[in-house]
């Protein structure tokens, strides 16, 4: 497992992912499905207002294309005052888009993302960002449920295990969204020369909770990217459900 988290989450989680992208049964419901719900889909209402709140772009005029990412897997969803029945996982993408969007502009054309789970924040960020090619690198399992999940919208997007592919061009902007920072060092490693090496912009968000496994912390991670990007690094934001904010641009 490339991993740290424990193996009966992972292995439950894996799991449905798969019966999710082999069978429609499951499908119809994964994003409410308890196994699912210990590593992804588990934000909370007060924490999706909090997300919504921080959103600084403009996308009133989105909202319907925004919530077509809550039309498939049955997930929980609340009523906001501002946006009316969303999920909260939703708007956790929508201030994901908003971070890159502030940060980097529209002008994007090929994004990797680590850790791309269903492919959530590829179809909330569509709406905002014509990219021409979205690269999804994950797990088996998770690659066969964002490859299902993305085709529903017809995104230009691919979803590979890191060792399939051959990096031979720079990306314009890499993300990852917790995942890299839940991965093993050895793992991280491998992104960091496979795919974050050979990316122009990154957006990373971070959390240091695992640690006690010797994976690579947030500073760690800067101190071996600085030599090649200008960072930018927001440790306040590391609250619970939170995660510290770390920006790269290459030199």
């Amino acid at each position: 497992m490339s991993w740290t988290i424990n193996d009966s989450d992972a292995n439950g989680y894996l799991n449905v992912c798969k019966l999710a992208a082999t069978t429609d049964e499951y499908f119809l419901n994964f994003k409410s499905n308890s196994d699912y719900n210990r590593i992804l889909e588990h934000v909370w209402f007060e924490l999706g207002q909090k997300y919504l709140d921080e959103v600084c772009i403009n996308y009133e005029n989105k909202l319907d294309e925004i919530k077509e990412n809550d039309m498939f897997g049955s997930p929980v969803t609340y009523h906001y005052e501002k946006v009316g029945n969303i999920s909260p996982t939703t708007l956790r993408y929508l201030k994901n888009t908003s971070d890159i969007i502030d940060k980097f502009g529209v002008d994007i054309i090929s994004i990797v993302e680590i850790g791309g789970g269903y492919g959530g924040l590829c179809k909330v960020l569509s709406s905002f960002i014509n990219f021409k090619s979205y690269l999804l690198v994950d797990l088996e399992e998770c690659n066969l449920l964002s490859k299902k999940y993305l085709n529903k919208f017809n995104l230009p997007a691919q979803s590979h295990r890191v060792e399939e592919i051959e990096v031979h061009e720079d990306f314009d902007l890499l993300i990852s969204n917790y995942a890299f920072s839940e991965c093993t060092r050895e793992m991280q490693l491998e992104y960091i020369e496979k795919f974050i090496k050979k990316s122009q912009k990154f957006y990373v968000t971070h959390n240091n909770m695992n640690l006690h496994t010797n994976n690579i912390s947030d500073m760690e991670f800067i101190e071996i990217v600085s030599d090649i990007f200008d960072i930018e690094y927001y440790p306040e934001l590391g609250e619970e459900g939170n995660p510290k904010i770390i920006y790269g641009v290459k030199k």
